[in-house]
């Protein structure tokens, strides 16, 4: 069925909250998935939290001389793809249309407050194309694993091949940068589990939303529970690091994330700041006291 802007505006334009994917590139099989039996449409993203719309609206770009093709469905929700073993999000409800409108054409129309624009993919920066190519997991990274967690030589390789895709996810969700200082030396830079690892769940071990890439003194201090983070992403320190402490860390009380948290992450950090964060130690008094 052609979906002409006229018709997307009948149909389409109803004021409910929209997320909008345009795909300017071809999609990997993993990346996006239209089973139309079923009428459900899979990625492993969306840029938003799923909770913020109902409705989920996919162009994607017309070869030359072909149609666009546009996917509309509602109901996103969080699925696991039993046979690659990780999480996406799924569209039900899906119809697919084709249209010979181009993406400004068509969706100007839709309230802009509905719709969630996704800024087409931008080239990997050389930084990060360097460290893909050769980097290997540090020694540290692995040695804050629980003790027993890698008991025998099998086991160890396992851990340090999870580790290294847990590495590898951080360093491209926070762009190949400390987080809080924006660092760039990958030799420098720790990936730090927002809910510890020994409290995580496997796939929770594996999540780039479970993560913060730090500078190595900031990955001590956050790993201790020396220092967390709001929820606007706010650096909070804990009492019972000295001022002379943090000054040698070089913390301010105005330093924030480089970039804001997707609801997982917030979850994460929420676990972070009330089971590892130190708070104030009791006073002696209230200690005597029987």
């Amino acid at each position: 069925m052609n979906l002409d802007n006229t018709l997307f505006a009948k149909r389409y334009k109803d004021g409910k909250q929209a997320v909008m994917i345009q795909l300017a590139v071809p999609q990997r099989p993993d990346q996006f998935s239209y089973q139309a039996k079923k009428r459900t449409l899979s990625t492993g993203y969306w840029p938003a939290p799923q909770y913020e719309y109902e409705r989920v609206i996919v162009y994607q770009k017309a070869e030359a001389g072909d149609v666009a093709q546009v996917w509309i469905g509602d109901d996103a929700g969080l699925i696991e793809d039993e046979e690659r073993k990780s999480w996406h999000y799924r569209a039900h409800n899906v119809s697919v249309f084709t249209t010979s409108e181009d993406f400004k054409t068509l969706f100007g129309l839709h309230p802009p407050q509905s719709v969630r624009y996704l800024y087409p993919p931008t080239k990997r920066s050389k930084r990060v194309q360097s460290y893909l190519r050769g980097n290997v997991v540090d020694s540290d990274d692995v040695l804050k694993l629980p003790t027993g967690a890698a008991t025998t030589v099998k086991r160890l390789q396992q851990v340090r091949l999870h580790q290294q895709k847990f590495r590898d996810a951080l360093f491209l969700r926070w762009k190949g940068a400390c987080a809080v200082t924006g660092i760039e030396e990958p030799k420098l830079l720790r990936a730090s589990h927002i809910k510890p690892y020994k409290d995580s769940t496997a796939l929770e071990c594996l999540s780039a939303h479970n993560g913060l890439l730090l500078a190595a003194g900031l990955d001590v201090l956050f790993d201790k529970g020396f220092i967390t983070f709001d929820q606007q992403g706010k650096l909070e320190m804990s009492e019972q690091l000295s001022r002379e402490v943090a000054s040698a860390f070089g913390l301010k009380s105005s330093m924030w994330l480089t970039d804001t948290l997707s609801e997982d992450a917030q979850r994460f950090l929420l676990h972070h700041r009330k089971r590892v964060f130190l708070r104030a130690k009791p006073s002696r008094r209230a200690k005597s006291q029987p």
